[in-house]
C-alpha cells in the first residue's frame, strides 16, 4: 500500500468539504487515529491502518482522478442532490464503463455526515443483501431475525434520521436477484418523503425491470417506484477527455488529442429536442486504458522500467 498516495487522497478529500471525523467514522477508526496516520505519526502499525482506510473509502492504489466537471460526473452529481434534497428514489441505468462507480464513491467520501450510506451490491438474495445493508448502517445483525425484521431495522435507521435528509446510494444494483430487488419496495413505502435513494446499475438493469413488468411480481411496483424513469450517462466530451488526462498524467496536450482521436465516440443530444448534438465517449474504462497504455510508453522511453 502507498501510504503517501492515500494520504494525499485524504487530505484531497477533505480540501473539497469532508472532515476528517467524518472520514475516519466511514472507515470503523477513531477521530484520533485518522489525524495520527494523516500527520504520520501513527506508528509501526501504519500500513495496517492503511488497508482499512483505503477499504472505507473505498480506495485502491493507482486510482482514477475524478474530474468533477466531466458531463457524467455532473449527470451523477444532479441526481444526487435531486434525491436527496426531495427524498426521491432516482436510478441510473448505463452502460458499464460510463462512470457510475467513481462518481458515486466521490460523492459519498465528501458528504458531510452519515446520513449518505454506500453500498456496492453483488449476486446477492434478498436476506444476504438485507443483512449487508444493515450491518453497512451500523445495526446488529442476529441470526434469529427474519428479512421482515431486518427490513424494521434499515427502516428504522432511515426514518430515525429523517430530519438529515438522508440517501442510499446502492452501486451495481442490477446484480441484486430478483428477491433482493423485490425488497426495495417495503424500504421505498415504509421511508416514503424521509429517505431518498440513488440506485445504480449497467443498462441492464433498466432492460431486465421494464422487460418483467406485467409478467413477474414485483416489477411494475419497482419500476413505478422510480417513477419509470431512468438516467443513462452521456460519458465524456472532448474537452472532458482532455481534462481527464491532464488530471491523470498525461501532460501534453497534443498527447490527450491524439487520445481522443482514438477513442470511440457516439453522437448525442444531452438536451432532447435542442437540434444540438456532440461527440461524447461513453467508454470511460477504454480511456483509463489508454491513458494508462501511454504512461507506461512515457516510463519505458524515460528507462524507468529497465
Amino acid at each position: 500500500m502507498d501510504t503517501q498516495s492515500l494520504k494525499a487522497y485524504i487530505e484531497k478529500l477533505v480540501k473539497r468539504g469532508s472532515s476528517g471525523a467524518e472520514l475516519a467514522r466511514k472507515c470503523g477508526i477513531s477521530d484520533t487515529a485518522m489525524s495520527q496516520f494523516r500527520s504520520g505519526k501513527y506508528g509501526a502499525k501504519e500500513n495496517a491502518i492503511a488497508e482499512k482506510i483505503a477499504s472505507g473509502l473505498n480506495y485502491y492504489e493507482n486510482a482514477w482522478n475524478v474530474v468533477e466537471s466531466v458531463t457524467s460526473y455532473q449527470q451523477i452529481r444532479t441526481a444526487f442532490i435531486a434525491a436527496r434534497k426531495n427524498s426521491r428514489w432516482i436510478c441510473v441505468s448505463s452502460r458499464s464503463g460510463s462512470g457510475k462507480t467513481q462518481s458515486l464513491i466521490d460523492l459519498y467520501n465528501i458528504s458531510s455526515d452519515n446520513s449518505v450510506v454506500y453500498l456496492k451490491c453483488r449476486k446477492w438474495t434478498a436476506r444476504k443483501f438485507l443483512t449487508r445493508l444493515a450491518v453497512c448502517l451500523g445495526e446488529e445483525v442476529t441470526r434469529h431475525m427474519d428479512n421482515d425484521d431486518l427490513i424494521d431495522v434499515i427502516v428504522s435507521h432511515f426514518n430515525r434520521m429523517a430530519d438529515k435528509k438522508p440517501l442510499l446510494i446502492l452501486d451495481d444494483a442490477g446484480k441484486l436477484t430478483h428477491s433482493a430487488l423485490c425488497t426495495l419496495i417495503p424500504i421505498y413505502d415504509d421511508t416514503l418523503h424521509r429517505m431518498g435513494a440513488l440506485v445504480a446499475g449497467t443498462e441492464t438493469l433498466e432492460r431486465n425491470i421494464k422487460r418483467y413488468v406485467g409478467r413477474i411480481e414485483g416489477y411494475d411496483e419497482l419500476d413505478g417506484r422510480f417513477s419509470r424513469n431512468y438516467i443513462s450517462l452521456l460519458g465524456a466530451t472532448k474537452k472532458d477527455v482532455l481534462a481527464i488526462c491532464a488530471a491523470n498524467g498525461i501532460s501534453s496536450r497534443e498527447t490527450g488529442q491524439y487520445i481522443w482521436g482514438k477513442l470511440d465516440k457516439r453522437r448525442k443530444e444531452p438536451v432532447e429536442g435542442s437540434g444540438k448534438s456532440y461527440d461524447f465517449v461513453d467508454d470511460l474504462r477504454e480511456l483509463s486504458g489508454m491513458i494508462e497504455a501511454e504512461l507506461i510508453r512515457e516510463q519505458i522511453e524515460r528507462g524507468e522500467l529497465a
